[in-house]
């Protein structure tokens, strides 16, 4: 699938590959975002975000209620709104031709 993001107007739009692990729901599924792979700190190689400090533990308190929604909602847009501001501003990511708002 795709997750975009805009920052200063301008729309940032990245390929999303998820994985489903043996142990869900009890585990939250992986989000990559393979293109960013990295770019920053807060990944895993192959593009996995880091969702283990601050969504691993909120993914626990409420299984077997969340899905891949809630990972969405709670886990990769505030990734997002976090990160690609700021590989924007290192010059790590730009804009690609033909995505502006």
């Amino acid at each position: 699938g795709k997750v975009w993001t805009f920052h200063e107007h301008k729309k940032y739009e990245f390929d999303l590959e998820f994985d489903l692990p043996v142990a869900y729901p009890s585990t939250p599924p992986e989000l990559a975002l393979p293109e960013l792979d990295g770019k920053t700190e807060k990944m895993y190689r192959g593009g996995k975000i880091c969702l283990d400090v601050h969504f691993a533990p909120l993914w626990s308190k409420n299984t077997p209620r969340f899905g891949i929604a809630h990972a969405m909602a709670l886990g990769m847009a505030p990734w997002l709104a976090v990160e690609i501001p700021s590989l924007v501003s290192l010059g790590r990511i730009k804009e690609k031709e033909g995505e502006g708002s």
